[in-house]
């Protein structure tokens, strides 16, 4: 489900919220400072309708505190998923990615889509070929997705 896919009304018929929908609306929820970067590094545990309950990894639980937890209640609340936010400090899931994970899987996704267009260019191959260029993939800097 990509990001902009998940929307107010396609929860407001009383679907609780997976994991899946967690990432898909993450950034949605606009926040900012401690609080996004506090919720960036959480799985979503539970969602029973009323309570949404966050898996935090234990190397993070030192930013826990209940400001945060009234401000992702708003910001839930404000992209039409009224809830109640509880944190559980835990080990995460391997299997499933935090905001923050998949942030960066996607950042070197994108890096690496770019070095290949690059070295696929002919203007480089040719650079390449009359000069001797050669290409340092680590200063390619892939233009930033545009926001929805």
């Amino acid at each position: 489900m990509a990001p902009s896919s998940l929307s107010a009304e396609s929860l407001a018929s009383g679907d609780l919220l997976n994991h899946a929908a967690w990432l898909a609306c993450f950034d949605a929820l606009g926040l900012g400072g401690l609080t996004r970067n506090l919720a960036a590094h959480c799985q979503l545990a539970s969602d029973d309708g009323g309570t949404v309950v966050l898996r935090l990894d234990p190397s993070q639980s030192a930013m826990k505190a209940e400001v945060h937890n009234v401000r992702i209640e708003r910001a839930l609340k404000e992209i039409g998923i009224p809830r109640r936010v509880q944190f559980s400090v835990a080990e995460l899931d391997a299997t499933l990615e935090t905001p923050r994970q998949q942030e960066e899987r996607l950042q070197q996704e994108r890096h690496a889509q770019a070095v290949d267009l690059l070295h696929h260019d002919p203007n480089i191959q040719k650079l390449q070929q009359a000069f001797g260029a050669t290409l340092i993939e680590s200063t390619v800097k892939p233009a930033p997705e545009p926001r929805s």
